[in-house]
């Protein structure tokens, strides 16, 4: 009896290890990433938005330095959460605007209703505005298991550079999102 339970055990383990495999292929980690980097942003933005209140009597509009610790949890699309919990800092002192942050993103059976994500994500960015330009740097780096239109495990480790000027827009992806080179994964032409 006891060897039964325990062969039982292995190979229900062996089943639910399967189902968290990797994703299959580049396209799917392309639809992946998509999905979950756009909840990803926007509950970025809602944390913002939600940080410490000003002092009263004060605007946080007209504050030229906002620094603010967030521990925030977004409400998903179709269900679920994106606890973030991190800094973010907005300084509109000089010509430009500098902003960053830097967040641990846990997701919570995050759905949009086509895919449901779990797992976390470190998220950082910076944001440094001037008359001539921008220059926006994102960092990813964390384990993600996505179910639904995307099924598997997902390891990011990746950081993007977008640069802006009168010349136009230049992007550049290093790193991998789920063993994929992300340059060749998310520099795709339509």
């Amino acid at each position: 009896m006891t060897t039964r339970l325990i062969f039982v055990s292995i190979a229900t383990s062996a089943l639910l290890i399967g189902c968290a495999g990797p994703v299959g292929s580049e396209d799917d980690a392309r639809s992946g990433w998509a999905q979950t980097n756009a909840s990803l942003q926007q509950g970025g933005n809602s944390a913002q938005s939600a940080g410490a209140p000003a002092p009263s009597g004060e605007n946080p509009v007209f504050r030229a330095t906002i620094a603010n610790t967030v521990n925030y949890d977004y409400s998903c699309s179709e269900s679920g959460s994106i606890n973030y919990n991190g800094n973010y800092y907005v300084n509109t002192d000089d010509v430009g605007a500098t902003i960053e942050f830097d967040y641990q993103a846990s997701f919570k059976d995050c759905s949009d209703g086509s895919l449901t994500v779990d797992g976390d994500v470190d998220y950082a960015l910076a944001v440094e505005n001037s008359d001539t330009g921008s220059r926006i740097s994102y960092s990813y780096d964390g384990n993600l298991v996505w179910s639904g239109s995307v099924e598997g495990s997902c390891d990011v480790s990746m950081s993007a550079l977008v640069e802006t000027s009168t010349e136009g827009v230049s992007i550049d992806y290093k790193g991998s999102i789920c063993g994929y080179d992300a340059a060749a994964t998310l520099n795709v032409a339509g």
